[in-house]
Formats: structure tokens, C-alpha cells, sequence
């Protein structure tokens, strides 16, 4: 195993099972009331009978204590903790559910006046959650989100999080099974296909005296036997009144656990220290603890597939929509030909007493018919219209079969490798990108101010000596600058300079205005001021040129989407045609549309692009698109 045991950033599985089982020790606890943590989450005071105050420390995504009341809390109320006094206080702590290998806490609460019982759910996975329900119904909740199989909003029927292998009640077999499909090395499967998470899957590692770079596979049976045996082992050690365990070294924190360490032994410098319960250990650990950024790239890919889940659940539901429709309109043309001499009469008969249209009723269903058309050009019609339905729904279940394929792309994890999408890598921002962006063809960098307040920041930050500034010829557009070359790189042409502002005109009101061509100016970074003329005012975003501007004139309202590379690093990007086919490949060429079809036309790109509906809408200019294959 590694020299350096992982750091633990958050609770294990066994963390959580050590803050259940002190809960339960404090029968008919009662919540008082409900405060913010200065550093994030919340605190619930109960009151303990014959014990005194307690109260149980809520960090979504990281840990949970249940200690002697007393910690550091907020001056003022967030709204959420106002909520959580108002839902909670005088509940009685009722149960607490067996975590079962998960990382959540949740508690059963009964108050006299809240029929069917209250639930405290606390996530401590990914980035966390708190959530309260009322019987079946969530009324509260810090974090609204929603999912293609669960959400969590006020109103939605309450869900457990989606249950995982349980490590801790898996017989032996069901580990040499994992262990058999396993394709990576130990202390990665325990990680991930056993949902141990990195320091618990280390802990294991030691307690079994091998090396955690083997192949999971090579264990077998033997091997899954041990492993069975020393889950058990490290589960029974937690016991029913957990101790804490604080590892350190120099006085800086290290860990802390709910038994004693493995991991730890060996490692030079680290001491232990013994606390009187787990809980008491993990809030004086956790709280030395900063969490880690949250990585831009990881955040982009969790909001593209939460992008793809709800993709998955429209069109799921589109093609059930379908399938009903086909069904009825081929049932309802079958029955009018197996009543074929009915009808027929029936449509005579409102014929000769002059009525345009008839109701009819077969076998329990209403039809109203025009009387003009026999019964078999009435069916000829439904069947068609069936056909037609079908051949949509047969593009939705391809469609549906390629956005599945596409969730199918691994997400990055403790023990398992990071993803690797084919639309985009996951590597480091570039200074650029938290502006608008695009590499010219002769390898400029362009950006742009999104908005009122990125256009002032744009030029305030980023325009130098040697850069041009840009802007179309309209009112309101966006500021855009093209940076100097580096030092020894030939200055940007005339090229670069008419597809910046081709991209300008592209990002203001021409695009809209649906116009096919505009004009734009460029001119030196020392024409550019603030400082208006007497009784003029500046507004926010807008800059005074001074000086003569150097007009570029028809400029095409039309943009290539596709991928370019910059430093050995490939990205998505919406730019001039010639911009993107000097440095990669064009995808799709747009140009200015129906602003009300824009939604299809944005499904229709991510279908057929493979990239995320929210990363492609950060790229795009507002309003209609038009597109045309590349």
C-alpha cells in the first residue's frame, strides 16, 4: 500500500454506521431548535431526558456529529434553518434507519401534530444534502435537484438516494463474484465496485497483509474468504458506543475513525489519540478539514449528465406517448371494420336526415365521424395516421438507444479511472474560457464580455498595449478583444481581425434581428475610455471610442460549431468557419432562425454533436438557429 495513506475529505460507510449507532443511545431525544454552522451546514439542539443538551451537527457532503450542545453557530438564520425550526422543534427522535453501506443518516421523528411522522435524510455523498418529509411528501429541502429516477424538491414523494452494494451484509460469494468481474486491482474494486470509497478500501488492504496493486481477480475464492472475514472483523470493532481514533503528526490532523487504524501503522510520525466517542473525534478532525474546490471540469460533466438523465426521462416518455397512440389508432380502425355494416348504416341514416357528422359508440368507445367517407376510407385514415406515428416513434427509440449509449461513459470516482469523453477532455480551464472565446486562424485569442458586467471586466482586466479592440456596429454589443501575439509571433491580419468581427456581429442584436450580414469597427487599446463627453453618461458595459474606427463591413451572420486544438488540448467552440477549420473540424454551420424553434434545433445539435445540451448553450449566441450539416 501506499507510504501515504489517502486523506478523508468526508465520511465512510463505517463513519456513518458509528454516528447512527451513538444516536440510538440517546432514547427519546427531543429537538429544541434548529441553527446555521459558521462554516456550513446546520445544528439541531435536542434536549436528552435525565442527560441534558445535545445537538447533532448536519455538513452535507462531509460528516455529521452527535456531541454535548455547545458548538460555535451563526449569528442569523438562513431561510433553511428557519424551516428546519419550524418543521422540527418538539419532534422526539424516534428511529434512526441502519445506513446499510450508504453514506446518509436518516432519522424517523414524531411530533403530536405532524400526521405520518417526520424524516431528517442527510446525504454525505458527492456534494451533499438535507432534506425533510411530512408522511410521504418533501417540505423541505437546502438543495433542490432532480434526476431521471428520483427528485428532491418541496412537494415530490420522499426516496431514499439509489442503494448501492452493501459490503457489510454481501456473503461471500456475492464478493468472489465482484471480485471475478473485476478488471482493476484490489484496493480500486474494494473503492468502487464494493462502494468502500479510498480510505476504507486502504483500510481493508492492511488488515489483509497484501499488496493493494494485485489484480482484484487473482484472489479468488481464498482470497474472497479473508476479504468476507475482515469486513465482518472491521464492522464488529466499530461496536455499539463507538470510540474515536485521531491519528496525527506534528499536531496536524490526520484522520479520524470509528476503530483503530490499520492504514496508519508504519507511517512515520503519526501518533494516535483516543477519544470518548467517534463523534467527539470526527467534528475535531472534520472541521480542521478544507473541502476541497470544486474542479470546473467535474461539475461541467455532472452537469451534462444530469442534462442527459432528463434527456433519457423526456424521451421515455415521448416514446410511451407514441406507442399509446399507435395502439388506440389501430384498435379504433380495426373495430370500425369489424362493424363495417354498421357503421355503414349508421352513416346512411345521418345522411339521408341531413346531419354533417355522427356519433357513434362500438364496443364502449365514442367516435365522431364525418358523414361523407365510407367506414373503410375512415379506417384507411386512421391506419395512415398510425404509420405516421410509427415512423416517429421508431426515430425517438433511436434516438433514446443513443442517449443511453452515451450515459453509459464511466464518471470519475475514488477507484475507478477518470472519464474520458469523446466530445471534450477533462483538463484545466484555459484563462479564457470564463469569458467568450475562440482561437482565430492564425492563432489569436478572441474573447468577450457575456454580459453588462463581463464586458467592463473584459477590457478593465484584459485589454494591453498591442491587443485590438472590437465591437459591432450596434447598440449594446459585446466588447471584444484580440490579444497580442507572444513575444516573437507574427501580429494578427486582416483575417484575424474580420473574423473577430464577424463574431461580434454574431453576438448582438443582428443575430436576433435575424439580419444576414452587419458591420463592425476596430481600433487601438488607448482610443478606449470611460470617460465621456460633458453631459454624457457611460452605462455599464459601454465604453467611448475616441479617435477614427477602422470599419470591417458584410460581415457574415454565420458561425461554425466544432472542436479546435490549443497547447495539445482539444475543446468545443462556436466561431467563424475558417477560424475552427485552421484548428480542427467544423460540425455544424449556423446562421440566424425561428427564435421559437430554437429549442429543437439545440436537441437536434446534441444528438448529433455528442455534447452537452448545457455546455453547447453556453457556447451559442441568443436567440433562433438555423443549422446546416458541415
Amino acid at each position: 500500500m501506499a507510504a501515504t495513506p489517502t486523506p478523508k475529505d468526508r465520511f465512510t460507510a463505517l463513519d456513518t454506521v458509528a454516528v447512527v449507532r451513538e444516536l440510538r443511545t440517546h432514547a427519546r431525544a427531543r429537538v429544541d431548535k434548529a441553527f446555521d454552522l459558521p462554516a456550513g451546514g446546520w445544528s439541531l439542539a435536542f434536549r436528552v431526558p435525565g442527560e441534558g443538551r445535545f445537538e447533532l451537527l448536519l455538513v452535507p457532503g462531509r460528516y455529521t456529529a452527535f456531541l454535548p450542545f455547545g458548538s460555535e453557530r451563526a449569528e442569523d438564520l438562513s431561510p433553511f434553518a428557519r424551516e428546519l425550526r419550524r418543521l422540527l422543534t418538539g419532534a422526539v427522535l424516534d428511529r434512526v434507519t441502519e445506513p446499510a453501506g450508504e453514506r446518509f443518516l436518516e432519522t424517523s421523528l414524531t411530533r403530536g401534530d405532524a400526521e405520518g411522522g417526520l424524516r431528517l435524510l442527510l446525504e454525505l455523498f458527492g456534494t451533499g444534502n438535507v432534506t425533510v418529509a411530512l408522511a410521504d411528501r418533501i417540505v423541505a429541502v437546502a438543495h433542490p435537484r432532480r434526476w431521471a429516477h428520483r427528485q428532491v424538491r418541496v412537494g415530490a414523494e420522499y426516496a431514499r438516494p439509489p442503494a448501492r452494494f452493501d459490503p457489510w451484509t454481501a456473503s461471500r460469494e456475492a464478493i468472489e463474484e465482484v471480485l471475478g468481474r473485476s478488471r482493476t486491482d484490489v484496493t480500486s474494486t474494494l473503492a468502487a465496485r464494493l462502494a468502500l470509497g479510498g480510505p476504507l478500501a486502504e483500510e481493508v488492504v492492511a488488515r489483509l497483509g497484501m499488496e493493494g496493486t494485485i489484480p482484484a481477480a487473482s484472489l479468488g475464492t481464498p482470497g474472497a474468504g479473508s476479504l468476507h472475514e475482515a469486513l465482518a472483523g472491521l464492522q464488529a470493532e466499530v461496536g455499539d458506543a463507538p470510540r474515536g481514533f485521531v491519528y496525527l503528526r506534528d499536531q496536524v490532523l490526520l484522520d479520524a475513525t470509528p476503530y483503530p487504524s490499520r492504514r496508519w501503522e508504519g507511517v512515520e510520525g503519526v501518533r494516535v489519540e483516543l477519544r470518548p466517542s467517534f463523534s467527539e473525534a470526527a467534528h475535531e478532525y472534520f472541521r480542521t478539514v478544507v473541502p476541497a474546490a470544486p474542479d470546473p471540469t467535474v461539475l461541467r460533466a455532472i452537469a451534462e449528465r444530469q442534462e442527459l438523465e432528463r434527456m433519457l426521462e423526456q424521451q421515455r416518455a415521448s416514446i410511451g406517448q407514441l406507442v399509446t397512440e399507435v395502439e388506440t389508432l389501430q384498435s379504433r380502425a380495426e373495430r370500425i371494420l369489424a362493424h363495417y355494416v354498421e357503421v355503414e348504416q349508421a352513416l346512411n341514416a345521418a345522411r339521408s336526415g341531413g346531419q354533417s357528422q355522427l356519433e357513434l359508440t362500438l364496443e364502449g368507445e365514442s367516435y365522431r365521424l364525418g358523414v361523407r367517407a365510407s367506414p373503410r376510407e375512415v379506417a384507411q385514415a386512421l391506419f395512415e395516421e398510425s404509420k405516421r406515428l410509427a415512423t416517429k416513434l421508431s426515430g425517438a427509440r433511436a434516438a433514446l438507444v443513443e442517449t443511453e449509449r452515451r450515459t453509459q461513459v464511466p464518471t470519475a470516482g475514488p477507484g475507478r479511472p477518470k472519464r474520458t469523453p469523446t466530445t471534450e477532455k477533462a483538463t484545466k480551464p484555459f484563462w479564457f474560457e470564463k469569458f467568450r472565446w475562440f482561437i482565430s486562424s492564425e492563432g489569436a485569442v478572441v474573447i468577450a464580455g457575456r454580459d453588462a458586467a463581463s464586458n467592463d471586466l473584459v477590457v478593465r482586466r484584459n485589454l494591453k498595449d498591442g491587443d485590438v479592440y472590437l465591437h459591432a456596429d450596434l447598440h449594446g454589443a459585446a466588447s471584444v478583444i484580440v490579444k497580442r501575439p507572444p513575444p516573437g509571433a507574427p501580429p494578427p491580419t486582416e483575417a484575424t481581425l474580420r473574423e473577430a468581427g464577424q463574431w461580434a456581429v454574431a453576438f448582438s442584436k443582428a443575430w436576433r434581428a435575424g439580419l444576414a450580414s452587419a458591420s463592425a469597427f476596430w481600433v487601438n487599446p488607448d482610443q478606449v475610455s470611460k470617460s465621456p463627453a460633458s453631459g454624457e453618461f457611460v452605462p455599464r458595459g459601454a465604453w467611448v471610442i475616441h479617435g477614427t474606427k477602422h470599419v470591417l463591413r458584410d460581415l457574415a451572420l454565420e458561425l461554425a460549431v466544432g472542436t479546435v486544438q490549443y497547447e495539445g488540448q482539444e475543446r468545443w467552440t462556436v466561431a467563424p468557419a475558417d477560424a475552427v477549420r485552421a484548428r480542427g473540424n467544423v460540425r455544424a454551420l449556423l446562421t440566424p432562425g425561428e427564435e421559437r424553434e430554437r429549442p429543437a434545433a439545440e436537441v437536434a445539435l446534441v444528438r448529433d454533436l455528442g455534447v452537452g445540451r448545457s455546455l453547447l448553450q453556453s457556447l451559442l449566441p441568443p436567440g433562433g438557429l438555423s443549422v446546416r450539416r458541415a
